[in-house]
């Protein structure tokens, strides 16, 4: 949208993607206190032991014992609020204090993304959660095409906003592609000479047009 549009525009977009990253840190800061409270107790040690002292055991037995050990650890989970549910929770009342920038599925959507980085410490994929620094937010996405951030008749509609997005009909990919209903809108910037530049990404149903060979 950047060389296009009114500055005004743009400065609405760099505040909700300011509020979005403050948001993330928000919840990941609340969410990651309960995570360092569960691991520091001896019950979630003992449970983490047992898992790895069982895990590479063919035995049934073993592993029946291995199925319940995990049983117990979800149920630590639930106990310390670690699911994609409480963050949602979590996130509902910061999004009512910025209501008029940030809609709420397009909150619920930034709590998946803490909880997915909280799944990684969780699930032995990932050892620290990175907070994002001023300007690291490149993308905010919705959970639809019917609320929240949405696309409509070539326009961005958003809280408000509303943006020309061009799209090249001629152009037989894009048409084709264009004909199947969307899922949800998601919006990303990159840092291009010194401004940030905005796009808009489609997510569609369906299987993508066959791309044409022009050289064929």
């Amino acid at each position: 949208f950047q060389s296009v549009y009114p500055i005004y525009l743009l400065d609405i977009l760099d505040k909700r993607f300011e509020i979005g990253r403050k948001m993330y840190n928000s919840v990941l800061s609340i969410v990651y206190k309960r995570y360092k409270f569960m691991i520091e107790t001896r019950k979630y040690r003992e449970l983490k032991e047992k898992v790895k002292e069982l895990y590479n055991l063919k035995d049934k037995q073993n592993q029946k014992e291995l199925k319940e050990t995990y049983k117990i650890l979800n149920e630590m989970y639930k106990e310390y609020r670690l699911n994609e549910y409480s963050l949602h929770a979590d996130i509902k009342d910061m999004q009512n204090h910025f209501k008029e920038n940030i809609d709420a599925f397009t909150a619920q959507k930034i709590a998946t993304r803490v909880w997915k980085a909280i799944e990684d410490l969780l699930f032995g994929y990932g050892e620290i959660v990175h907070f994002k620094k001023y300007g690291e937010l490149d993308s905010l996405e919705g959970k639809s095409n019917k609320t929240g951030i949405r696309f409509k008749d070539d326009t961005l509609l958003w809280n408000g906003l509303k943006i020309s997005v061009k799209i090249d009909y001629s152009n037989p990919y894009e048409y084709q592609a264009m004909q199947d209903e969307i899922c949800y809108c998601r919006i990303k910037r990159k840092f291009v000479r010194g401004k940030y530049k905005y796009y808009l990404q489609l997510i569609l149903k369906g299987i993508p047009p066959m791309k044409i060979n022009k050289d064929g």
